[in-house]
C-alpha cells in the first residue's frame, strides 16, 4: 500500500508539470486547473499506485556488532549517498551519523543541542551531492545544510510550523505538506496543505489541499 508521502509527492510532480486538462488516471478522472499561476488538481477519488520495491541479496554492509562501531540506539530517518556512503539519524541519541562506503569507517557530524549545527529531531534527510546534505529538523524548525560535515547554511522554517519537509524541487524549492492535525476539529476532514518554500527568501507558495485527516466521531474518542 503506498504511503502518504509517496502520494504528496506525485501529486506535487503533476501540479508542476501540467497544464489545463480533464484526463483519467487509471479510471479516475482528474481536473487539472490554473489559477493565478497555480495549477490546481482535483481527484474525484484517491488514486492508486503500485510501487516496486526489492531487497539486494546481499546488504552494501553491516554496521553495528563489530569492535569500534558505533553504537545505535534508535535507527531513524537515512540517505544513501552518491559516492556510497550513507547518512543515519539516531533518533535515540540525537546523533547524525556519516558512515563511509564500506561501512567500518564513521563520523558523528551532529549531536543533540540547539546550537548551529546541532540536532533534535531529524525528520528528513536528502541528499544533493557528493558530500552534501540537507537536514530537516522539526523540534528546531530549521533545515541545515551540511558540506563535508560542516555546516554550510541554515534556513529558518519556524514560519512553516505544521508542515513537514517532504523533498526538495529541481528549483531547489522545499516541498512541504500538512504533518499533523488537531486533536479534536469540526469538519468531517481536517484540510491538509502541500506547499513549496523558497529557502533564499523564506517564502511559502501553497499548491494544493487535500482531505488529510477524517474526524473521529465523539462517541469513539
Amino acid at each position: 500500500m503506498p504511503n502518504r508521502s509517496c502520494f504528496i509527492l506525485q501529486l506535487m510532480a503533476a501540479i508542476a508539470a501540467c497544464g489545463d486538462d480533464t484526463s483519467t488516471i487509471g479510471d479516475i478522472s482528474v481536473q487539472i486547473e490554473d489559477s493565478a499561476g497555480v495549477r490546481i488538481v482535483a481527484y474525484e477519488e484517491t488514486p492508486t499506485a503500485e510501487f516496486s520495491f526489492r531487497l539486494a541479496a546481499e546488504p552494501r554492509y553491516r554496521h553495528g556488532a563489530n569492535p569500534g562501531d558505533y553504537a545505535f540506539q534508535e535507527a531513524g530517518t537515512g540517505r544513501l549517498l552518491p559516492d556510497g556512503s550513507a547518512v543515519v539519524y539516531d533518533a535515540w541519541n540525537a546523533e547524525l551519523v556519516v558512515f563511509g562506503r564500506d561501512g567500518a569507517t564513521f563520523d558523528v557530524v551532529a549531536t543533540e543541542g540547539e546550537g548551529p549545527g546541532d540536532v533534535e529531531h531529524v525528520s528528513a534527510i536528502f541528499a544533493l551531492g557528493r558530500d552534501s546534505i540537507l537536514v530537516a529538523d522539526t523540534n528546531l524548525g530549521r533545515v541545515t545544510l551540511f558540506v563535508g560535515g560542516e555546516v554550510a547554511r541554515t534556513t529558518d522554517i519556524r514560519h512553516t510550523s505544521g508542515l513537514g519537509v517532504e523533498g526538495i524541487g529541481a528549483s531547489g524549492k522545499l516541498l512541504l505538506a500538512t504533518s499533523r492535525s488537531p486533536f479534536r476539529f469540526e469538519n468531517k476532514w481536517f484540510p491538509g496543505q502541500m506547499a513549496r518554500l523558497d529557502m533564499a527568501t523564506g517564502a511559502v507558495d501553497t499548491v494544493a489541499s487535500y482531505d488529510f485527516s477524517r474526524r473521529i466521531p465523539p462517541e469513539l474518542e
